[in-house]
């Protein structure tokens, strides 16, 4: 006799049918399709999210090989070379290949998936034109503007031939409308606000690249660095961003990085060639210094 009067053992018990779901039933569809729907959206932002690991890995490669241009090694139009072609392989093949995914579908849904990638490459392709006008005059340094970037990022894709029917005497006319539906064009769309973010990281490699120029000597480009770095952050704290906490946490990091290079341009005109061997440029800003635009 069991102990507990009560029990009963389930593995003995009667079977609970399972109901068979009607598969002609419209509600039963329109779960069906809208599972459809969104299992596809979820392989796009996968494969999406992992573009945008591709392009930001190899961007800060990028910029890790541009750091190793050195006044006296010479080396800077081979660098530079080499960069530009590795910039133009990840708009051919990376960015070509989220704009196919992206074509015809809202690109803010999937933004998140390939932000991350985009500024990275805002911040490489930048520094790269920076330093290609570095040496051609005080005019003649800038870096591309949203519009141009979004120029460079257009694609043409050959889409399926439609064969119209052909009439007596009409042979030339229906060869163009083959032609004309042979070529599609698309584009990857550049954010300006992922192109405001992306420019705002490329200070931090302009305080990188005036603090290594003071180690090799370079004193000039060590200057002009930090005049480059105090008209970004001019440009910058000018904008309205008090909700925006994404770029107000950059332009912090931004006022950090000026002076920074600021230090050591003061280091360099007090101590002259002494300012490599006795000056730190780790020193933090103060918290309650005033930043002048509060």
């Amino acid at each position: 006799m069991p102990k507990n009067p009560g029990y009963r053992n389930n593995n003995n018990g009667p079977r609970k049918r399972q109901a068979q779901l009607d598969e002609q039933n419209p509600v039963v569809q329109a779960f069906r399709s809208y599972a459809t729907e969104l299992d596809a959206k979820h392989d796009r932002h996968e494969r999406i999210l992992k573009l945008s690991r591709d392009i930001t890995i190899e961007s800060k490669r990028i910029i890790f090989f541009l750091h190793s241009i050195d006044s006296r090694k010479q080396n800077k139009t081979k660098v530079l070379e080499e960069a530009q072609q590795r910039l133009n392989k990840l708009i051919e093949v990376n960015f070509r290949a989220i704009a196919l995914e992206l074509r015809n579908q809202d690109v803010y849904q999937f933004r998140a998936a390939y932000s991350p990638g985009l500024q990275e490459f805002i911040e490489a392709y930048t520094y790269m034109e920076y330093l290609c006008n570095e040496d051609n005059g005080e005019n003649s340094k800038s870096i591309s503007d949203w519009s141009a970037l979004q120029l460079i990022m257009q694609y043409k894709v050959e889409a399926e031939k439609e064969k119209p029917v052909q009439e007596v005497g009409d042979s030339s006319m229906a060869g163009e409308e083959e032609t004309a539906k042979a070529v599609e064009k698309f584009q990857f769309f550049v954010d300006p606000t992922e192109y405001i973010l992306g420019v705002s990281d490329l200070t931090g490699e302009l305080m990188r690249r005036c603090i290594n120029s003071l180690g090799s000597g370079d004193t000039d480009t060590c200057m002009e660095t930090c005049k480059a770095l105090q008209q970004f952050y001019t440009g910058y704290i000018s904008l309205n961003c008090q909700r925006a906490r994404e770029l107000w946490r950059k332009i912090t990091t931004m006022r950090q990085s000026m002076l920074k290079a600021e230090n050591v341009c003061y280091n360099v005109k007090v101590r002259g060639g002494e300012a490599a061997k006795c000056a730190s440029f780790d020193q933090k800003p103060a918290e309650e210094a005033d930043e002048g635009f509060f």
